[in-house]
């Protein structure tokens, strides 16, 4: 499949204490040191709406955000321009640019180590409904690709996939996998493929 609005969702540790408002300051000086790859624009606080996108990282390749939506919060970096590669590939260079965003949160010293990411479980999503309808269809169409992508990850596990039931949603999937990992080892996996 030609998908190329791909995301990802990282999910911050359970008893992680972060107040979101702490993050716009954060996400401003990532634009002006540049921190991510990419152009960064803008920063959007849409922390009133609950279960929403939080505070969003606006860039010119794809978004970052503290995301809030489905109950749990964690860290989304959702690709909006055309990707190279394979969708295997597509999928890992989205996930290298979550995990970076992620790690870069682990270490800032402004949010009092508040940030942990859970290494063993994250939510891939395609924001195509035309091209990727959330069908059994489109989840025998990719799920493929999502194995090639998730071994370098992972590669001494077998992730368990499962797909939202829910028609009307985007086609996403909920990845875990049975032993504890952290963000900064699966980034590194990213850079070594």
């Amino acid at each position: 499949m030609d998908l190329h609005r791909i995301g990802v969702k990282l999910f911050l540790e359970d008893n992680a204490k972060l107040d979101l408002l702490d993050l716009i300051p954060v996400f401003h000086r990532w634009i002006q040191t540049h921190s991510l790859d990419g152009l960064l624009i803008d920063v959007a606080d849409y922390s009133h709406l609950d279960r929403g996108p939080g505070i969003l990282l606006v860039a010119h390749e794809g978004n970052y955000g503290l995301d809030e939506s489905g109950g749990r919060r964690g860290l989304v970096y959702y690709s909006k321009r055309p990707l190279a590669g394979t969708l295997s590939q597509r999928i890992e260079s989205v996930c290298q640019r979550a995990l970076t965003a992620c790690r870069l949160l682990e270490e800032e010293r402004s949010l009092d180590d508040s940030v942990r990411f859970v290494g063993n479980e994250l939510e891939l999503f395609f924001n195509d409904r035309l091209r990727a309808p959330n069908t059994h269809e489109t989840m025998t169409a990719v799920q493929p690709a999502i194995i090639e992508a998730l071994a370098r990850l992972y590669p001494q596990a077998d992730p368990s996939l499962s797909a939202d039931a829910d028609p009307k949603a985007r086609f996403s999937v909920l990845v875990r996998v049975p032993s504890p990992t952290d963000a900064a080892t699966l980034l590194e996996r990213c850079r070594a493929a």
